[in-house]
């Protein structure tokens, strides 16, 4: 789609773009555009929104801008609307209001936890800036690159039985935000995970698949262990010190050993775990 003002005007002001948009892995390796659903393409100028764009036939997106202005072109869609609600921005607002927010799986906004397994597995977002200056050419072709901001946290806890004994276990992670805004950043309310678990044969707690928003910038996930509703363990970091934090994209497992002389929490990826095989 073009500008109104693009075609038939004084072009000595303007620079216009063919963007295609290409949806990948943070290791580069390309995915298929079904796992992004429908995706939704907005222009803001100077921060502020000013239209969707669409594709022409070819797939590409096609804009015409004042070449005095920044402009970003956000891309973002949901692979699973049943659990992410899109937001469409009004004319004017800024770039760092919200673009996609998580639904929750109780009709009630209120409630304090979610425990039911989220089945958001891909929110895909990017965006393709212009500054001032970088190019006065009539045209030029631009690739703006979407990437999955979706984390998948899992939950692994040993020797919990043979050192604290029977009683109901239950774990929350406290940290997460539920929404992204469309300058990429995390943002919206405060989010309390509290997965469903259970042990196995071997005496092993495990809970099911957090798919969650990676962690804000400058923030941090807190990790509790409950036994009979009373909490016996907390921490924000690992048994190094580091905060416990979730890029886009990360799978990983939070695995807690309990042992006599006290409690070891590690963060690692979740292949590494099961001999490189990632289970969904």
């Amino acid at each position: 789609m073009l500008l109104t003002g693009c075609i038939n005007d004084d072009d000595s002001s303007r620079v216009q773009y063919s963007v295609g948009v290409r949806l990948v892995t943070k290791t580069g390796e390309l995915l298929p555009d079904s796992v992004a659903g429908t995706v939704h393409t907005y222009m803001f100028l100077s921060g502020r929104f000013v239209q969707e764009v669409t594709p022409e036939v070819n797939g590409r997106y096609y804009i015409c801008f004042d070449n005095s202005q920044p402009m970003q072109l956000v891309a973002v869609g949901a692979g699973t609307v049943d659990s992410v609600s899109l937001v469409t921005p009004s004319v004017g607002e800024d770039i760092s209001s919200v673009c996609a927010s998580l639904k929750y799986p109780s009709e009630s906004r209120s409630s304090a936890s979610i425990s039911e397994t989220t089945p958001m597995n891909y929110l895909c977002y990017g965006n393709f800036s212009y500054t001032p200056g970088e190019s006065l050419t009539d045209s030029t072709t631009a690739t703006l690159t979407m990437m999955n901001k979706n984390v998948r946290i899992h939950i692994v806890i040993r020797h919990l039985l043979t050192q604290l004994g029977d009683g109901k276990y239950t774990v929350k992670l406290r940290g997460f935000r539920d929404a992204l805004a469309f300058d990429g950043s995390i943002k919206g309310d405060s989010i309390e995970y509290e997965p469903h678990g259970s042990f196995d044969s071997d005496g092993t707690y495990s809970t099911d698949i957090i798919n969650a928003m990676p962690t804000a910038d400058g923030e941090h996930v807190t990790f509790s262990l409950y036994k009979d509703g009373y909490p016996i363990f907390t921490s924000g970091s690992d048994s190094d010190g580091s905060p416990i934090s979730l890029q886009p994209e990360d799978d990983k497992v939070i695995i807690v050993d309990v042992g006599k002389m006290g409690v070891n929490l590690n963060v690692i990826p979740w292949s590494d775990v099961n001999g490189n095989t990632v289970f969904y």
